[in-house]
């Protein structure tokens, strides 16, 4: 769903609201407002991660003004060694065009997002035994917790080759600590992805009350917690590494 078509639909809801029921306005502020924003939160999430969701490719109309601002982006990162394997599409909240490039010499993926307003990217590398390390230049990125293996470090405000520098340091730092790569074939890469985003959707609704913690975590802005590189969170104990 595009980002307009879900603003729209929490303008018209808020109207009904205030059109059908003779609400006070204290208690429509105090009392509706929260619960409404709750309520859109956890639908919004619920609807973003369903099961049912699956990669498509991308929508022939409709769609053009995106791809040229990926297609923009992909030209900042041709010259760090990096090819683009796949493209696709997700309807989700809002609605995601992905472009995915693996490094021809590193086990390392990159995924360009365009969600509809904006442009973000991940820099991602799978190890054994159920660890990945993420690269993010998005603080949303980090907005819930996260499974104790899947580390993330936020790096916002800085170009692809500085992200891809601090995402190189950190996968040494990991392999210096006993990880071992477990790269990922290109043709496996959409399971892995969904596999993530499941993952994640699952962890989250593990916490109690957690259409409520998304809020606050989001107004929080939760994810500052791992603006920092991850040898520097696992020296603060943000990070457990089980050694082999």
């Amino acid at each position: 769903m595009k980002s307009w078509m879900w603003s729209a639909l929490v303008l018209v809801i808020t109207f009904l609201i205030m059109y059908f029921f003779d609400i006070p306005l204290w208690l429509f502020v105090i009392v509706v407002i929260p619960l409404l924003v709750i309520a859109l939160t956890y639908g919004s999430f619920s609807y973003s991660f369903r099961q049912s969701l699956r990669i498509e490719p991308i929508p022939n109309k409709g769609y053009t003004s995106r791809i040229r601002s990926l297609d923009i982006e992909k030209i900042k990162v041709d010259n760090l060694g990096f090819e683009k394997v796949d493209d696709f599409y997700l309807k989700m909240i809002p609605d995601t065009l992905i472009y995915v490039f693996k490094h021809k010499e590193e086990p390392v993926y990159l995924c360009l997002y365009h969600l509809g307003v904006k442009t973000t990217c991940d820099f991602v590398t799978r190890y054994g035994d159920g660890y990945s390390l993420t690269t993010c230049n998005n603080i949303d990125g980090g907005m819930t917790p996260r499974p104790e293996k899947s580390l993330l470090q936020i790096i916002t405000k800085v170009t692809y080759t500085d992200m891809f520098g601090i995402h190189m340091r950190a996968h040494n730092f990991l392999l210096h600590k006993g990880l071992r790569t477990h790269d990922v074939a290109e043709e496996e890469f959409r399971r892995y992805f969904l596999q993530c985003l499941h993952s994640q959707a699952t962890y989250v609704r593990k916490f109690m009350f957690w259409p409520i913690l998304l809020v606050f975590w989001t107004i929080t802005k939760r994810g500052r917690v791992y603006c920092e590189e991850i040898e520097t969170q696992h020296k603060r104990g943000l990070v457990r590494l089980y050694e082999t």
